[in-house]
């Protein structure tokens, strides 16, 4: 058994999920033609593991795959996710595809794991600064003045990384000839509900800034904008339940567009999810208003679609390398079988009595 990529000679990796393949955090399996794959992360090679050892590990990876988290499928082909973080990639027809909640609960775990972390390191060196401590910390001063140089130079090129322009295609004589929104500004968005007679995913997005007249977010730039809103409110938010609660209510909203219409229509009736006590002060449609369940799960719903187009691209690629690495397996495995065999089963799978 081969524990290194053929072409580039990488570490393939190991999994606990399979007792009879441990080889590769990445696999594809082909059911009806026994096929087994071992994926390199770095070259993205298809290496065919030993026909001796699929048969096994083939079934293995069927029956962890029908509990897996599944990401996306399309007709000939479906990626999940087990528990250990192995990835699966199974040829064939699959069941519909869901909302991969693994790809959020991991991500808005870490990052609230490193905004606690950040937090608590802040507060501690304010309280020992606070309380005549600091001649402990002077030895570490240029560390500490170094440190906090990087942070603000990261902060500014996050700030500037996740600036929202809006065109402005219609401004008024005397505007600027395009708005540029701060994620300061964007946390302080407004959705705003259906217009009457039109369909309840319609929903917009405005901005309330002071110096400014209230900003509509075009129907095209909303959802950008809404994920970059709720990219710094929810940076102190992420609790395990919390997103697992998120998940569930989208889920039940059927689509991601109808998530956030329920929310609106949640927060338009003074109400929230979680603790059903409306905010009692500002606009209850403001999204720092939201409870955190709530704001978790208009993230997921914003990012879903964007989601789904780059995984779609990742599947589309993965199915065309598929097909040119099914080419060279048929080649291999009838090399060791003969004629007369594949004969035989080609016929009952065409439905010839053995």
């Amino acid at each position: 058994m081969y524990r290194h990529c053929p072409s580039c000679t990488r570490d393939l990796g190991r999994n606990e999920a399979l007792e009879h393949f441990p080889v590769g955090k990445r696999l594809a399996y082909d059911v009806v033609r026994g096929r087994l794959w071992a994926l390199c992360p770095r070259c993205r090679s298809w290496n065919l593991a030993p026909i001796e050892e699929r048969w096994e590990a083939v079934e293995e990876a069927e029956r962890s795959f029908q509990g897996a988290l599944e990401g996306l499928s399309t007709e000939n082909i479906a990626l999940g996710r087990l528990p250990d973080g192995t990835e699966l990639v199974r040829i064939g027809r699959a069941k519909a595809p869901e909302l991969a909640g693994w790809r959020y609960a991991k991500r808005i775990d870490a990052r609230w794991r490193k905004a606690r972390w950040v937090g608590g390191v802040s507060g501690a060196g304010w309280v020992i600064w606070a309380s005549g401590g600091y001649g402990l910390l002077s030895p570490a001063a240029p560390l500490v003045v170094a440190g906090a140089l990087g942070y603000g130079a990261w902060a500014r090129a996050r700030e500037r990384r996740n600036r929202f322009e809006i065109p402005g295609d219609d401004r008024e004589p005397g505007d600027p000839p395009a708005r540029i929104l701060k994620p300061g500004e964007l946390a302080r968005a407004i959705l705003v509900p259906a217009a009457a007679g039109e369909p309840e995913e319609a929903w917009g997005l405005q901005v309330r800034s002071f110096g400014f007249r209230p900003l509509d977010i075009p129907r095209e730039l909303r959802n950008r904008a809404l994920r970059l809103a709720l990219l710094d409110l929810n940076r102190q938010i992420g609790k395990p339940d919390h997103v697992q609660r998120a998940l569930d209510r989208v889920l039940e909203a059927g689509n991601p567009e109808r998530a956030t219409a329920l929310a609106i229509r949640t927060l338009e009736q003074g109400r929230a999810w979680e603790s059903h006590l409306g905010r009692p002060w500002g606009n209850p449609l403001a999204l720092q208003g939201a409870d955190p369940v709530m704001r978790l799960a208009l993230e997921i719903a914003a990012n879903e679609e964007v989601e789904r187009v780059a995984l779609e691209g990742e599947l589309h690629r993965l199915e065309l390398e598929w097909r040119e690495a099914e080419e060279i397996a048929a080649i291999s495995d009838d090399l060791l079988v003969p004629a007369w065999i594949r004969d035989r089963i080609r016929g009952w799978r065409e439905g010839e009595a053995p």
